[in-house]
């Protein structure tokens, strides 16, 4: 009798634990939004672009969500030139095609100078939406890119919120930004221009060789990657999603369930150039960060991995069909007890009839003597 209450709360077992591993699968996953982006990526170049793969939050850990992050930058357009015009030519607009804003937009913006020389620079538009998928295509109000010039001298386009800046000559560089509809033309606000200017100041010793790097877009549609758990040779592919504040950056979503090394195959095209690539984390002598245990960051219990809930979850089932199997040899050795215990009461009550027939038959023979 006690084999089905053994089989009930070895399930019950298996749920709690299941429940508990969920629960803090979760938790963590919310704590993994808080991380910085990636901290070391497998770069490789191909032809003029530079790419960079590897895991969007590192360290990686198991039952942490996650994704795949890879970023394509290839140097500026030809019309960057150098920088060797004056800051008054910054405000020289005529070479653009204008477009009356429908909405109010505003743009400002801010340059902050590394140790290295390099320009990080922010953009805060009011009334906008920035929209890398739509560049090249029909104008929407309050939506599109930026142009960014440097000294007068156009630079590239700007998909997001920052971008960065590397090998301005030294002294006081003019940072101008604009606010461009989808088809390129630049926004205005009662006739004047949506724009913002920051100065820079570039240290002298920071002089170097020109190579201004811009993201490519629209490569979500031309490249996959397939991620392997290399000790298990587990392989899925994935569908890149750019992401709406880097141009050039596209993103995977993945939650790593092993920990160890992991390969990435970054394969399509690149505006019409073949590309097939692997990328491997630490263990294969990469770049990018291994899939870690997660017990560091759980606070203040730990709880199951993936892998020690499905153990527990086979040694669950396990036992659950032990147990049914033993409750059935037992209900089949009740069942054979049974017939034997009504094959003897058959047994019994036929002699009970021959022996009542044999003293009936004596009886009568009686009565004829």
């Amino acid at each position: 009798m006690e084999f089905p209450m053994k089989l009930e709360v070895a399930r019950l077992d298996a749920k709690m634990m299941t429940r508990r591993f969920l629960a803090a699968a979760a938790a963590l996953a919310l704590a993994a939004l808080a991380y910085s982006s990636a901290m070391a990526h497998g770069d490789a170049e191909f032809g003029e672009y530079r790419i960079s793969v590897g895991f969007l939050n590192e360290p990686a850990y198991e039952g942490v969500m996650n994704a795949v992050e890879v970023r394509v930058t290839k140097p500026m357009s030809a019309d960057a030139g150098g920088h060797g015009h004056s800051a008054e030519a910054s405000h020289s607009h005529s070479h653009e095609e204008t477009l009356e804003s429908e909405i109010p937009i505003a743009v400002s913006v801010s340059a902050e100078v590394g140790a290295n020389g390099g320009v990080s620079v922010g953009i805060t538009a009011d009334g906008w939406r920035w929209a890398p998928e739509s560049v090249d295509m029909e104008h929407e109000p309050g939506a599109g890119h930026a142009h960014i010039y440097v000294d007068g001298v156009k630079i590239g386009r700007v998909y997001g919120p920052g971008y960065d800046l590397i090998g301005l000559e030294p002294g006081e560089r003019h940072i101008r930004v604009t606010l461009n509809s989808n088809d390129h033309k630049q926004l205005t606000v009662n006739g004047e221009p949506v724009e913002a200017t920051a100065v820079a100041t570039i240290p002298g010793a920071a002089a170097s060789a020109h190579t201004h790097m811009e993201g490519v877009p629209g490569l979500e549609k031309t490249l996959k990657v397939d991620i392997t758990h290399v000790a298990s040779e587990t392989s899925r592919t994935l569908e890149l999603s750019p992401l709406a504040d880097k141009a050039g950056h596209y993103a995977a979503d993945i939650i790593p369930t092993s920990q160890g090394h992991y390969r990435i195959r970054l394969y399509g095209e690149i505006e019409g150039e073949a590309i097939d690539a692997a990328f491997d984390s630490y263990a294969g002598g990469g770049e990018f960060s291994d899939v870690e245990d997660a017990t560091a960051l759980q606070f203040p219990q730990s709880v199951a991995s993936a892998r020690e809930i499905e153990s527990a979850a086979r040694g669950a089932q396990a036992s659950a069909t032990a147990a049914q199997e033993a409750a059935a040899n037992a209900n089949d050795a009740a069942g054979g007890a049974s017939a034997i215990g009504i094959a003897g009461i058959a047994v019994g009550v036929l002699g009970v009839a021959v022996g009542g027939a044999g003293l009936a038959v004596a009886m009568a023979n009686r009565r004829r003597g």
